[in-house]
């Protein structure tokens, strides 16, 4: 093999996400310094200076779609610039693939609260629980504590690590960088909250576009591996919900057929009852302690997809 030739197959975009997932999962960087932290103070920001209360829904649903499109042109005409201007192109693009696969946060924040629950500290959990959801932990039982625990899990899955990386494949790191900021405005201005009703149905709709196809693919890949293990709950048919999103709670379902394990059912928001459908499996308390092991298989999972595409990169080279 010649220079040149491993040249292109160590610049090439498979090694790239392999390194960017690497190196995030090891060398993360400090919350207050990463750049999508500022980006979701700017997003707080912007909503409570254009979104206001009493306003009629038809200019709510307009300022949100217009809050959204101000918000990515800031972050992706910036990084666009960037990365088209730089002498080191490549460089500047798993920069950009690095910030848009951010799950350290979430992961730090369910493993403290996996830690108290474990150790009898509910209120503690809780209130760890509550920094990455916009969901109500403060009554959650020792069930509900898991079963959140387990859900924000399986969707940093989703949204810190598949999507981001499908999106990097088919469109590059602007493409990457795009989908994030749709997924950090959906957890800003949630539509099950009653002042985002409206206003976040923009991004709502985003998200739901942008993460079906993830959604599918890996939806598909936790089913084939459930086919080889015994004892698996039933699967039922989906049930629509439209303050949460439809994406994710297939993701959910899968996974929880996946490892059999009870997720769904329902949650509060701003004290108001979300029903949701719930998938039979065993506890979530009782496997709580496997969770960890589950995300790492899921990170071995990809990394060992991208270790195969490098593979067949150099093996079926043009």
């Amino acid at each position: 093999m010649n220079t040149e030739l491993l040249n292109d197959i160590l610049l090439s975009p498979v090694t790239l996400a392999l390194l960017a997932l690497l190196a995030e999962r090891w060398f993360p960087w400090p919350e207050q310094w990463h750049p999508l932290a500022v980006f979701r103070l700017m997003a707080s920001y912007m909503s409570g200076k254009v979104n206001k209360p009493g306003r009629p829904v038809s200019q709510q649903r307009i300022a949100g779609f217009l809050a959204w499109l101000t918000m990515s042109l800031l972050v992706l005409l910036p990084a666009a610039i960037v990365f088209a201007g730089a002498e080191v192109e490549l460089a500047i693009g798993w920069l950009i693939l690095l910030v848009s696969l951010r799950q350290q946060p979430v992961t730090h924040a369910v493993r403290l609260a996996d830690s108290h629950l474990q150790r009898g500290r509910k209120n503690a959990a809780r209130a760890w629980l509550s920094r990455v959801t916009w969901r109500d932990c403060d009554l959650l039982s020792e069930h509900g504590i898991a079963k959140t625990s387990l859900e924000l899990r399986a969707a940093s899955i989703l949204e810190h690590r598949f999507t981001p990386l499908f999106f990097w494949f088919i469109g590059g790191p602007l493409a990457a960088l795009g989908v994030r900021t749709v997924y950090e405005l959906t957890q800003i201005w949630p539509i099950a909250q009653a002042r985002y009703r409206h206003f976040g149905l923009a991004t709502h709709w985003l998200y739901t576009i942008s993460h079906f196809f993830p959604s599918f693919l890996l939806s598909l890949a936790a089913r084939f591996m459930a086919l080889f293990q015994p004892n698996k709950p039933k699967l039922q048919s989906l049930n629509r919900n439209p303050l949460f999103p439809t994406v994710l709670l297939s993701w959910l379902q899968s996974f929880s057929y996946c490892h059999r394990v009870s997720l769904g059912g329902p949650i509060q928001v701003q004290g108001i009852r979300i029903v949701r459908q719930r998938f039979d499996g065993r506890p979530a308390e009782l496997l709580l302690p496997r969770a960890q092991r589950w995300q790492r298989q899921w990170q071995i999972f990809f990394i060992a997809c991208l270790v195969i595409a490098l593979f067949a990169l150099f093996i079926y080279r043009p």
